[in-house]
């Protein structure tokens, strides 16, 4: 199944209409409807749209993009350096990272990646907070 027809599915199955739907995730009417039409798979949304999309239908990237997801059973998360040096800078900021955020960043992948600098996993931060309306953690 293409994402296009994922996404229809979703937003159908959740009852929401086109409307609906672009105004829960912030974007455009016209691009949603451009997204649920493309079967041929051409046009590549960014991360944060993808995230928008899949924080108003409730459900991860991973299952939007219907890719494999790891799941984490409590217990120690296993953090990649870069990840690392975020979450020690974010100390440093007086902004250290809750185990939410810090979960949900250890468990983003996308195009079967992970960000690989300090300034990337920012960059991802800022943008889970700013597109699923999380508070900043303190």
């Amino acid at each position: 199944m293409s994402l296009a027809e994922r996404i229809r599915q979703t937003r159908e199955s959740e009852g929401l209409s086109l409307d609906e739907l672009a105004s829960k995730a912030s974007i455009s009417k016209t691009y949603l409807w451009e997204l649920e039409r493309d079967t041929a798979g051409e046009k590549k949304p960014s991360a944060d749209v993808l995230l928008r999309i899949a924080s108003a239908l409730s459900v991860t990237i991973s299952e939007l993009l219907d890719l494999p997801a790891e799941q984490m059973q409590g217990g120690q998360l296993e953090l990649p350096s870069s990840l690392q040096d975020f979450k020690s800078r974010m100390v440093k900021l007086d902004t250290p990272l809750g185990e939410r955020d810090l979960s949900d960043l250890a468990a983003m992948k996308f195009r079967g990646g992970q960000p690989r600098t300090t300034d990337e996993w920012h960059h991802l931060y800022l943008t889970l907070i700013a597109t699923t309306g999380r508070k900043k953690a303190r």
